[in-house]
């Protein structure tokens, strides 16, 4: 009994510390958030890369860190590419293929600590498929933050592009199906140095934290993840291309190194879901001096003559990633079987169904 009270003495005094320590870092720190960077860990995501660089550095993000880890497409061959504009890629294989746990998180975790970053006021970190948008275009990421006044962390909220059969699409269209979701993804002040963090937020009491409209946050559950979807988007939301199109879909099945067959089974994610047959969908349109100024910065820049060798590469890789995953649906065995069925479902690509079809016809799976 005297042990467990003085642990949980321990724990509120560590906590009351960490508090004041907070308290006076938004004294010291001013509300303005001028300099504010981006950090992302990427695998094997080489073509979608470039437009992700320059849509965040089009809407006032000052730096970017790609942290890129097990990569077998021609990611590193955009580093000389890109030497001139403010964007770092740091390899992060030891921290991958180390003992951590949790080594997305680790990486998040560590940015707050490195000395290059503590000259930014803020760190936003997003997944490549997650494109921060404002709702005015002429809005930056600083001008956003500075709109809702102070905060410790300032969440934003998904939008689930749905691109189907849009092959190698912008992210950002004229006009586009997007299915509201609940999930979020948090900026922090760099002061803010989270104990518990998780990819969408902290887990920290004593933050002010907000939401995309200024309003207190008001989280769903003990995650922080997850808030009650807005009807409307007051300053800015996420984007999420969680599948991309079918094509997309089938080639990022593939995970770890592209073989042909692991011992224990098919070498394809298991944590994914196909396409549900039914989506609440919404539309959202782009038009006006606004929109055309931001496309014709990105066709300006992905059109470069320096990045087409690249960008051709780089769907080639996706490309013979789908032809292997296609060639693995077809010579699966039968324990496979669960597997392929939730990875396909929705899917509706015809040689895909074609090699599904021939793989139940070998193992005689009535279909």
């Amino acid at each position: 009994m005297i042990a467990k009270n003085f642990v949980r003495m321990l724990k509120d005094v560590n906590a009351k510390k960490k508090a004041a320590t907070q308290y006076f870092n938004r004294l010291l720190k001013s509300n303005k958030n001028e300099n504010i960077k981006l950090i992302a860990v990427a695998k094997n995501e080489s073509p979608y890369l470039l437009e992700w660089i320059f849509h965040h550095l089009y809407f006032g993000f000052k730096e970017i860190d790609i942290y890129y880890n097990g990569c077998t497409d021609n990611t590193t061959d955009l580093i000389p590419l890109l030497a001139d504009f403010p964007v770092n890629f740091i390899n992060c294989d030891d921290t991958f293929n180390g003992e951590v746990q949790a080594p997305q998180v680790y990486v998040y975790r560590q940015a707050f600590h490195l000395t290059p970053n503590k000259v930014f006021d803020a760190l936003l970190f997003l997944d490549i498929d997650e494109f921060w948008v404002p709702s005015d275009f002429t809005q930056t990421i600083s001008d956003v933050c500075n709109n809702v006044g102070a905060f410790d962390t300032l969440s934003f909220q998904w939008r689930n592009k749905l691109e189907k059969q849009s092959k190698f699409k912008p992210a950002i269209e004229g006009e586009f199906s997007y299915e509201p979701l609940r999930q979020v993804k948090t900026l922090y002040r760099t002061y803010v140095s989270p104990a518990q963090l998780n990819p969408h937020n902290t887990l920290d009491e004593g933050l002010r934290q907000l939401f995309e409209d200024g309003s207190p946050l008001a989280p769903l559950n003990d995650q922080k993840s997850q808030v009650e979807v807005a009807d409307n988007v007051k300053n800015a939301y996420i984007l999420h291309r969680k599948e991309r199109s079918e094509y997309e879909y089938i080639a990022m099945l593939l995970r770890g190194r592209p073989v042909t067959q692991h011992a224990e089974g098919l070498p394809l994610k298991a944590n994914r879901e196909g396409f549900k047959p039914n989506y609440k969908c919404e539309t959202i349109t782009y038009s006006g001096e606004d929109f055309d100024a931001y496309r014709a910065y990105m066709n300006q820049h992905m059109n470069e003559k320096r990045f087409t060798t690249f960008q051709k590469e780089a769907q080639e890789h996706v490309n013979n990633r789908y032809q292997l995953v296609r060639d693995l649906i077809e010579n699966a065995e039968v324990r496979d079987k669960q597997l392929i069925d939730r990875l396909l479902r929705g899917v509706e690509l015809p040689d895909i169904l074609l090699a599904y079809n021939k793989f139940q016809e070998e193992m005689n799976i009535a279909k």
